[in-house]
């Protein structure tokens, strides 16, 4: 037992390489439970995108508004990842096609601040948001002021940060993502030929 510290050496390095193995399966385990995640969520997308391909009349009455919505915008997001100009892919959107975008985006984002859209967009994508608005005639005088304040903001006006408060907490009580679905459903309907 004359080198009896070597078997000590040997005893925690079989314990660490064990330890090593345990948590190397949990996170292969979590990888593989993130991986069908995301498959899933990729085969939730292309379903919607092969189901709004071709619209009709029909297929947008029976349509959930909100799958509506997310497959519309799956179909131009398809053609925007496909491009190698994301940008003049989207420039060449006709307006309706950027109207319904724009809203899926501001939809999807929306986290009781209007402000925070505009704060993260650009005025030229973000303006679409005050046509989008039209659809629901109460939340464009919220959503102009607000794009206003930031478009303004560009051009070196001060900001005024007492009223994007205001209008925040204004357009957060009324707001309603089922409102806009809705009229996002309407407006797809009767332009059926821009999509």
């Amino acid at each position: 037992m004359e080198y009896w510290y070597l078997w000590l050496i040997f005893a925690a390095l079989v314990i660490i390489t064990a330890v090593v193995i345990v948590f190397a399966g949990k996170a292969v385990s979590a990888r593989n439970g993130q991986t069908k995640e995301i498959m899933a969520q990729l085969d939730r997308l292309k379903a919607l995108k092969d189901k709004y391909t071709d619209l009709t009349v029909e297929k947008v009455e029976n349509a959930d508004p909100e799958e509506l919505l997310e497959g519309v915008c799956t179909v131009l997001q398809v053609k925007i990842d496909k491009s190698d100009d994301p940008d003049a892919e989207f420039a060449a959107f006709n307006e309706d096609q950027k109207t319904i975008y724009v809203l899926h985006c501001f939809i999807s984002e929306y986290n009781s601040e209007l402000s925070s859209f505009f704060s993260d967009y650009t005025s030229d994508f973000s303006g679409h948001l005050v046509v989008a608005a039209f659809l629901v005639p109460e939340y464009h005088p919220f959503i102009s002021t607000e794009f206003g304040l930031y478009s303004d903001s560009d051009c070196g006006a001060p900001f005024d940060k007492e009223l994007k408060d205001k209008t925040d907490a204004e357009f957060d009580k009324i707001y309603s993502k089922e409102k806009f679905l809705e009229a996002a459903k309407t407006f797809i309907k009767d332009n059926i030929d821009s999509f």
